[in-house]
């Protein structure tokens, strides 16, 4: 009779390093203000209303992408993803900066550049929201 050991062998490592992983999230991130806000803002041509004009005289609901038949998606995406978007941004920030730290001197070039440029993503779309632009688009969104 042959008795497994309970514990693991010694030779098998699972990785648990996920840097592609990190960007992604830090993309998904990004989408809610891309599709939800900037999208019908510069499609519709919204960015070139008269100097005297404020941006709350043009209905959202009315304009592409919202006025299509995956408009009950792109609406369902805009309520559920731009109030979580910060947090998102701020916490794959936070994973990609620990990550560089407590692994900095073991990742590999690639992995370094993946999780660099997944915390630069997470920053700015947080920095985004002190802009002026976004204030207007964000309060043009929830009016």
């Amino acid at each position: 009779m042959v008795f497994a050991s309970s514990e693991a062998e010694p030779g098998l490592a699972v990785e648990r390093r996920r840097p592609g992983l990190a960007l992604l999230a830090a993309g998904l991130a990004v989408t809610p203000y891309a599709v939800c806000l900037a999208l019908p803002y510069y499609v519709n041509g919204v960015h070139r209303r008269p100097a005297g004009e404020t941006i709350y005289a043009h209905d959202l609901s009315t304009m592409w992408p919202y006025d299509t038949p995956l408009g009950g998606v792109v609406g369902f995406v805009a309520i559920v993803g731009i109030p979580t978007a910060p947090f998102v941004s701020i916490g794959v920030a936070m994973w990609s900066l620990l990550s560089l730290w407590a692994w900095g001197r073991t990742l590999a070039s690639r992995e370094v550049v993946l999780y660099v440029a997944a915390a630069a993503v997470g920053i700015a779309s947080v920095a985004w929201l002190a802009t002026s632009p976004a204030n207007e688009l964000l309060l043009w969104f929830w009016d």
